[in-house]
């Protein structure tokens, strides 16, 4: 039976998921430049951590156990997040937050498209390949657009930029193939969240001690970095999870490209970058072939599911 409240808490908590999505990429790019980056990925995913083993202290035991039979599916789960996050946050070293979740975002999909259909099912389904490639296109203009009205001397900036969005978006995608088989494997979304990320805090807690000697230690604001989880990570986790739960994968799935728009937006209303007409719209651009290639792909599932209950 349709639950309209329901229906509308779950549209509520995907807009505002975009916009936290959108606001923690800015916030990212932000204090990328006042404190220490790989400090900021140490802090932020311990405190995730810690608040999420927390959330499932009841279950403790049962998780642990289950992650100890699970360890290899974990492990990829964990090198998935390790890139995806890493990638995330060097980027924004780079380039600005819309342009980054831009690529991002349709890096994600794209490469999970290609992991899980058979090649066979590919070339049957060329009107996807060129939703694709509209894609891939509008991302190419955008970059074009980043050289052109970019303040930085050099586009070696840019093509680092680009190369760590690049590899964050198709991690996020292997992040996407792994969260399903996890969960298949009994992990709740608490677990799964609770145990994701002990690969990237130690890679960067390393990388931390060594290009720092470990001084950098001495001197955190605690406090900051508790808000900086709950920006970043805990609050669009919350809005993602609930709008799943209220509207289905399927639906979110559509509303997700928005979130470039919304930084965008909110990058210019910060002070760090002015407005250009033709960016928004090349941003607008691959946000609705993001949808398209969506669409495209949720009627290949229900075809592909209708198939299976008349055999």
């Amino acid at each position: 039976m349709f639950n309209r409240s329901l229906s509308t808490l779950g549209y509520l908590c995907i807009f505002f998921y975009c916009l936290a999505n959108g606001i923690s990429f800015v916030f990212i790019s932000h204090i990328n430049k006042t404190h220490n980056d790989m400090l900021n990925i140490v802090m932020v995913f311990s405190y995730a951590t810690l608040i999420f083993n927390l959330l499932s202290v009841k279950n403790i035991g049962t998780l642990y156990s289950n992650a100890n039979k699970n360890f290899k599916l974990l492990f990829l789960m964990n090198i998935a997040t390790l890139f995806n996050w890493l990638g995330s946050f060097l980027s924004l070293n780079y380039i600005d937050p819309a342009t980054a979740l831009c690529i991002n975002l349709s890096m994600g999909p794209i490469t999970t498209f290609f992991v899980l259909t058979p090649l066979r099912k590919i070339e049957e389904n060329k009107h996807i390949l060129f939703a694709i490639f509209f894609v891939l296109i509008g991302m190419l203009l955008i970059i074009k657009q980043q050289w052109n009205t970019s303040a930085y001397e050099s586009t070696k900036h840019i093509y680092l930029g680009v190369l760590f969005s690049v590899l964050g978006g198709i991690a996020g995608g292997f992040v996407g193939i792994c969260s399903e088989r996890i969960s298949k494997a009994g992990f709740s979304v608490k677990h799964i969240l609770a145990t994701r990320f002990y690969l990237l805090i130690l890679v960067c807690g390393i990388a931390l001690f060594f290009t720092t000697k470990g001084n950098v230690f001495s001197d955190i604001d605690w406090k900051f970095y508790l808000f900086s989880s709950l920006i970043i990570v805990m609050f669009p986790l919350v809005m993602y999870q609930t709008a799943i739960k209220a509207l289905g994968s399927l639906i979110v799935s559509l509303f997700i490209p928005f979130a470039p728009i919304f930084a965008y937006f909110l990058q210019i209303m910060v002070g760090s970058y002015r407005f250009n007409f033709f960016t928004a719209i090349l941003l607008l651009l691959v946000c609705c072939g993001v949808i398209w290639f969506a669409r495209l792909r949720q009627r290949l599932a229900i075809a592909k599911n209708s198939s299976k209950e008349k055999l």
